[in-house]
């Protein structure tokens, strides 16, 4: 089998809720047994009433956050780009000015952020003594381990849940220094002053995204172009509250309670999907207003999710890419092209397992990244098969332009069969997403029991295809 990566292709390239969600509807006896009853509607009201009800309240709780994560960003930009400053200065600052924005949404919980910090740090130091280039690997060890300690043992359910994607964050970031190491990109460990502004910057340290240590170094020198920066700030500004009130107001209107089992499952991923996109947003206005350009073309821009590649997919592999851009960079990076050598299946499912424990024991989230590894591994096999066999461009990646295939992405069978994988994209995301909601219970995490009720009330047919999928490309 032909090898597998999921890398960009040859053409280039905290969910603020309202607390008011009053639902109305009387429940029938089917509905009461519904695993979407946790998650409320909105009652039947017009525009006019949404807005106040929902959207007015929701934009001016995300604002309040946003405002404030956004002015630590300006006031480190001010500090340390305006003015030369000595470098040493320039991470004391960056640390300090992290610090107030994790105390603002984390509040004494950021102890656990920095505490894995200086762990993980040690680590570094004692691994980056001995002879053997184990620092990747000796890193991660210790911060999946400080990550389950603190999640079984330390913090509650609730509070592990509001902070765990920012310690993941800060794990991904140490962990990424130690395969430099490794790899000799860094030649020698960072000092504590530089590592820990890395680490906890105001730009990326609450929603990301995760940026290679070097753009850190960098951002002193990307002080040009203030007029496209300043651009690309109010359109990251403008598209994450769109997809904010997306998410918490308009996908629970326009698709009430009463709809039907599969209508509600498409209305749930897609809260999910919209929530996600807000937080993605957020992290490139953080980011830009903290004078950080991962563009390397000057073009002032950070770049964390590509929405219209994730809600018109040309497969799951192209969702995987575009969901979450610097994620699947640091997982491409530093878990699948090290497990590769043992396999593709092999290194597809420890990607994502992987990923799954970083993200910590969650079941739900498990299920869905072990059932997506499964999932993009059948359909590139299968599609990478069909395309050889009739010589045609409907391999899960885009073909280039010099593929060597009889029929192109032009021909019309070619776009019909494309279209189709879409649309079976689309049912699949749409299945694999309704595990996530915005109900209370959400912010503890499902037990394995409810969270398997869910797939069970749509029958598992999602995985009954993708199963039957994967045998039907072993027999051929």
């Amino acid at each position: 089998m032909a090898d597998y990566d999921y890398d960009v292709g040859p053409e280039g390239e905290e969910d603020f809720y309202p607390d008011f969600y009053p639902d109305n509807y009387a429940l029938s006896d089917d509905d009461k047994l519904s695993p979407w009853n946790e998650q409320e509607g909105l009652p039947p009201m017009s525009l006019y009433q949404l807005y106040y009800s929902c959207i007015y309240p929701t934009i001016s709780d995300g604002l309040n956050h946003i405002f404030k994560a956004v002015a630590w960003c300006v006031v480190y930009r001010i500090t340390t780009q305006t003015v030369k400053i000595p470098q040493q200065f320039s991470h004391i600052v960056s640390i300090a000015c992290g610090s107030m924005v994790m105390y603002h949404f984390f509040g004494h919980h950021l102890f656990y952020m920095l505490a894995q910090g200086v762990i993980a740090y040690l680590s570094l130091v004692a691994s980056s003594s001995g002879s053997k280039k184990v620092n990747g690997w000796m890193c991660m060890l210790i911060c999946i381990s400080f990550l389950l300690i603190c999640e079984l043992f330390i913090v509650d359910a609730v509070h592990w849940h509001m902070i765990r994607a920012a310690q993941m964050l800060v794990a991904m970031r140490a962990i990424s220094i130690g395969f430099q190491l490794d790899e000799n990109v860094l030649p020698n460990l960072p000092k504590p002053l530089p590592y820990f502004g890395y680490l906890y910057n105001v730009g990326t340290v609450s929603f990301g995204p995760w940026i290679p240590y070097k753009d850190y170094l960098n951002i002193e020198t990307h002080n040009h172009c203030l007029g496209r920066c300043v651009v690309n700030i109010l359109k990251t500004f403008v598209l994450s509250l769109l997809f904010l009130t997306v998410s918490a107001c308009f996908t629970l209107w326009l698709i009430p309670s009463g709809s039907s089992k599969w209508f509600l499952a498409y209305r749930d991923a897609m809260s999910f999907r919209t929530s996600h996109y807000f937080v993605s947003y957020l992290s490139e206005l953080t980011s830009l207003a903290a004078g950080i350009d991962t563009s390397q073309t000057g073009r002032w821009s950070v770049t964390v999710t590509r929405p219209w590649h994730v809600e018109l997919p040309r497969s799951l592999v192209e969702v995987v890419i575009h969901w979450n851009v610097p994620m699947h960079t640091w997982l491409k990076t530093y878990v699948f092209r090290v497990a590769r050598p043992y396999g593709t299946f092999f290194a597809i499912l420890g990607t994502y397992g992987l990923s799954a424990l970083l993200h910590g024991l969650n079941f739900q989230l498990a299920a869905v990244l072990l059932s997506l590894g499964f999932y993009t591994y059948t359909e590139h096999a299968i599609r990478q098969k069909l395309a050889s066999v009739f010589s045609a461009c409907i391999q899960a990646r885009k073909c280039g332009s010099n593929c060597g295939h009889q029929w192109k992405e032009s021909h019309w069978a070619v776009r019909i069969c494309n279209f189709c994988f879409s649309l079976l994209a689309m049912f699949h995301l749409a299945y694999l997403g309704l595990m996530f909601d915005s109900s209370k219970l959400q912010e503890e995490g499902y037990s394995w029991l409810h969270a398997i009720k869910k797939w069970k009330w749509l029958n598992f047919s999602s995985h009954w295809i993708i199963v039957s999928t994967f045998a039907f490309n072993y027999l051929i």
